[in-house]
């Protein structure tokens, strides 16, 4: 029973990466346009109209895209840098399986995105008609 206790422990925290338990795996991102009823998506899935708030795995790429009848289409790439909470890897396994295996390679929370608040400026099309 020991045994098994121990190994359950040492399972435990060896794939518990210092980023994925500090600053989770991911990270909360809100998105507005200059055009209320402009339709905003996060690689193409709806998140709102005018504005909306999403949920960004950090391990993914995303590409934020508003869309509106009579403007441009206007996309943002979200963009990531290291999360250096990751280094604190080092301390437990010396970043073999905390930093490569599991906030690298399972979980990407050696990333962060660099900015959780997004505004899209989009450019329509404001000729009138004459008659």
């Amino acid at each position: 029973m020991k045994r098994i206790t121990c190994v359950a422990l040492t399972a435990i925290t060896l794939l518990s990466g210092c980023a994925a338990m500090i600053n989770g795996t991911t990270q909360q991102v809100s998105v507005r346009s200059n055009v209320q009823d402009a339709k905003i998506y996060a690689n193409e899935e709806f998140i709102g109209t005018g504005n909306g708030v999403a949920v960004f795995r950090k391990k993914d790429d995303y590409v934020i895209t508003a869309r509106k009848d009579g403007c441009n289409d206007t996309s943002i790439a979200a963009s990531k840098s290291f999360d250096a909470t990751t280094l604190l890897g080092l301390l437990i396994d010396f970043g073999l399986i905390s930093i490569l295996l599991v906030d690298g390679a399972v979980t990407g929370a050696w990333n962060r995105f660099d900015r959780t608040n997004y505004m899209i400026d989009m450019q329509c099309n404001t000729a009138k008609l004459q008659l």
